[in-house]
């Protein structure tokens, strides 16, 4: 049984990989959708299991991640999504399966659980600093008179997103970095970016940048979804508001799309 959080879990995975004949991915966000769509290139039997209806519609919403279902059924990957995952079965201290909340188990040789990830926050638990999903902060990351916090735990205030925003990746830990660094030299401007992030499954490149609301209206504004080359636009039902883009095999195209959203950001009133 694997997750992957370090480099020795990537190597640890990768030597079952290139071992082991089946795999089952639990998670169907990015890192599982990324593990499955690996794991099938490199020829194994893969099965990907977890609670929501298709791969990464928390993150990317149901037309792209219909689109998304599409592409690892077509490509292999076994999917048995919208169901829950109880436990796993083992035998001589070694993974053989993977128990559904039907009851039914799906053999397997190795399995990977990749169901999210808590921030690390206890060992701050007695700092008197303020721990809710992450460190909070201002919109300047500083969550106490001369601390800081920068990546992965910190939640901060995004004045133009109007709400505290926590992100996992790494374009926000470089930037983010920065802009503390500006704050302890005296620089006094807040921390606004326009979030990023991109993964690669099978022949799909997909770059997200923004946010993309549960509930969004989606329009195509470039390419074609059949071929599977297109910019979509997501608005804020409530009020239109460009919110975000996701390019699929137009990564060019979304990059130009972005500065709706940089315009979005900068309009006078926050985006709710």
């Amino acid at each position: 049984m694997h997750v992957l959080r370090t480099l020795d879990d990537a190597l640890a995975l990768r030597e079952t990989l290139l071992t082991r004949s089946r795999l089952v991915v639990v998670g169907e966000g990015v890192l599982g959708a990324e593990i499955a769509a690996t794991a099938r290139t490199l020829g194994l039997d893969v099965t990907m299991t977890g609670p929501q209806p298709a791969p990464m519609v928390l993150q990317v919403g149901p037309l792209v991640s219909e689109l998304l279902a599409e592409l690892h059924t077509e490509r292999g990957v076994r999917l048995r999504l919208g169901i829950g995952v109880t436990g796993l079965v083992a035998e001589d201290g070694r993974v053989t399966g993977v128990r559904l909340d039907t009851g039914e188990v799906l053999p397997t040789d190795a399995a990977v659980v990749a169901i999210g990830a808590s921030p690390a926050t206890q060992w701050l638990a007695s700092s008197g600093l303020r721990l809710d999903n992450g460190v909070v902060c201002d919109s300047r990351c500083r969550a106490a008179d001369g601390i800081y916090a920068v990546g992965d735990v910190a939640r901060w205030h995004h004045e133009r997103l109007g709400r505290l925003i926590r992100l996992e990746n790494r374009t926000n830990v470089t930037e983010q970095a920065a802009a503390v660094a500006g704050v302890i030299l005296g620089e006094d401007n807040p921390y606004i970016p326009v979030p990023y992030f991109w993964t690669d499954q099978f022949d799909a490149k997909l770059q997200v940048h923004g946010t993309l609301p549960v509930g969004a209206d989606v329009d195509i504004v470039e390419g074609d979804v059949s071929a599977r080359r297109f910019v979509a636009r997501y608005r804020s039902r409530s009020d239109g508001i460009v919110t975000g883009v996701l390019g699929w095999n137009m990564p060019k195209q979304a990059r130009l799309h972005r500065q709706q959203v940089v315009d979005a950001l900068h309009a006078p009133a926050p985006i709710p």
